[in-house]
């Protein structure tokens, strides 16, 4: 990098002082820049190969969590079995975002960062502590509230059938409750390893929780005579009861246990320090309540959306629309987001205000690179995608038409979703939490507002067109704001890149559209031969238009 004077010199070339001509001025500078680009170039295709290393594990994590949903799908279907038994499982997730989940994922990766370069290990451990404590005491409050909560989600419900469907919900998410502890020891370690640009096993511990749940609903069917699982049949069976909800937190706990070699090889050694007064956890505490705020607005509108799912029957759909719609999300925006915070996290303590700007660019390109061929190629192929994995057993052609129908209307909002996203994480590395929780909260009333006057009419399916509409006004605003704060991301570059994105996406969408109306194939060689013919011309559009993110990206993924 070469060192500064205070004459301006770097690397030996003088570009200032009474003696320098105008033409070795314009070489020097023109050599700081060269390097500079360089340095920019390197760290880009480094950030790149920490991408597709996270992708590829997040790839095989999605192909299993799809593998994970067609098998339940095919045990348990869109039953009131599957009905109580979502509702249950997914209350775990809520309740640690609610707790910590959000806090750690807005918070934790800056502070660990900053104070993992003053070599503070006191501070760490001191984290490491009291979000271990605090994790517990929320998983025994998740475990005594399990009645109350049951009921909350069944507010729109009669009577007769909330009752019926706490028979299991209640005894379920008692034995699910224990997965808070687990999700938070798994964010503690993988923030922990990310800090040290550790990406490999947090990508890949997820597998795990997936094959533990596969292997647990192909049993499940067998244990029950070889009969399909019904509501009736789990709640008078305590054995399979037990098994269905602790077989299912056995998942979380291999996700977790997993974690912990890869940190001792790491160096991490965590010690006890519960020290609520720590400079580390007194940082985190200060920028954790706009977080909180965040949080609780996010889960109040996921309540919402829930209970107005249970309403016409659409939990379960809404549930396996939402998992497909995260898998380009999940596949490449969160990896691009995972190597990409530790960086504009450190360049933040730096004070490198232009390398943020740049490598915020860097990364809002690559975010799109798949975001925008993936919204196109999902729109075109969601049915034969959810009739393959989804249309067997007790999911019936009806419902899988209208889960088909419900990504569609979830995928219009993926590019935006995306970038609204990432944009939280440029304000997260400066440690800011009070934007996102401002930006948040409106387009949370707005897409509550649409979900309202929707649901009636559209059902389902107008639940998740309202937060595609409510992610693309509040994709713009966020990125604005944040556009104020360091400066000009969106350069000429920039802007010119993302044109070429939207026109290669189309040329893609085009002519996937056009095999699609000309042939009549099963659903999986269609899903085979589009999704094959649309990577080969989305590819061949971005290498003629010269898209430098697709060349790097190529690269770093062959070498891998």
């Amino acid at each position: 990098m070469g060192t500064h004077n205070r004459k301006g010199t770097r690397q030996g070339i003088r570009v200032s002082g009474p003696h320098v001509s105008p033409e070795r001025r314009q070489l020097a500078l023109s050599a700081m820049s060269s390097s500079a680009d360089d340095v920019t170039t390197q760290r880009t295709r480094h950030l790149v190969r920490s991408s597709a290393v996270v992708a590829l594990g997040t790839g095989l994590s999605r192909l299993t969590g799809f593998l994970r949903v067609g098998v339940m799908a095919y045990a348990i279907g869109a039953t009131a079995l599957a009905e109580a038994y979502n509702l249950a499982n997914n209350t775990p997730n809520l309740l640690y975002d609610l707790v910590l989940g959000g806090i750690l994922s807005a918070t934790l990766v800056p502070v660990v960062v900053a104070h993992t370069g003053r070599d503070d290990n006191r501070g760490i451990d001191a984290l490491a502590t009291v979000i271990s404590v605090v994790l517990v005491v929320a998983t025994v409050i998740g475990i005594a509230l399990a009645p109350i909560i049951i009921r909350l989600y069944n507010l729109s419900s009669s009577s007769a059938d909330a009752a019926t469907q706490a028979k299991i919900a209640v005894p379920l998410l008692m034995m699910f409750a224990p997965q808070i502890l687990f999700y938070g020891l798994t964010s503690l370690g993988t923030a922990l390893l990310n800090a040290r640009r550790s990406f490999a096993v947090p990508a890949f511990a997820p597998v795990l929780n997936n094959v533990v749940v596969i292997c647990l609903f192909l049993a499940l069917p067998h244990l029950a005579n070889d009969k399909a699982l019904t509501f009736d049949q789990v709640s008078h069976d305590t054995g399979l009861l037990l098994l269905l909800g602790f077989g299912t937190t056995a998942g979380l706990l291999a996700m977790t246990l997993v974690l912990w070699p890869a940190m001792r090889s790491a160096g991490i050694r965590l010690r006890w320090n519960f020290d609520l007064r720590d400079p580390a956890v007194r940082e985190v505490g200060r920028l954790s309540g706009w977080t909180f705020g965040y949080v609780v607005s996010n889960l109040i509108a996921y309540g919402i959306i829930q209970t107005l799912a249970n309403g016409v029957d659409g939990v379960s759909i809404y549930a396996y629309a939402w998992l497909f719609f995260q898998l380009p999300y999940g596949l490449w925006t969160v990896s691009v987001m995972t190597s990409y915070t530790p960086e504009l996290s450190a360049l933040h303590a730096a004070a490198d205000t232009s390398g943020l700007r740049r490598r915020f660019s860097s990364g809002l390109r690559l975010v799109l690179v798949l975001a925008l061929p993936a919204t196109i190629g999902m729109i075109l192929l969601a049915g034969p995608i959810v009739r393959l994995v989804l249309e067997h057993g007790e999911f019936t052609q009806a419902n899988a038409d209208t889960t088909a129908n419900t990504l569609i209307a979830f995928l219009y909002g993926l590019p935006a979703f995306s970038l609204f996203l990432f944009a939280m994480r440029g304000f997260y590395a400066q440690r800011d939490t009070r934007f996102p929780f401002y930006i948040n909260a409106a387009e949370t009333v707005l897409a509550l507002t649409i979900a309202f006057s929707v649901v009636d009419r559209f059902g389902v399916v107008g639940l998740g067109a309202s937060g595609s509409v409510a992610y693309s006004v509040f994709a713009v605003i966020a990125l604005l704001l944040l556009h104020r704060r360091i400066g000009r991301f969106l350069d000429a570059a920039t802007i010119t890149t993302i044109a070429k994105l939207v026109l290669s996406s189309a040329v893609m969408g085009f002519i996937v559209w056009a095999f699609l109306h000309f042939t009549n194939l099963s659903d999986l060689s269609t899903l085979v031969c589009a999704a094959l013919l649309g990577i080969c011309v989305y590819a061949a559009s971005l290498f003629v238009l010269r898209v430098d993110e697709a060349r790097i990206t190529a690269d770093r993924l062959l070498r891998r």
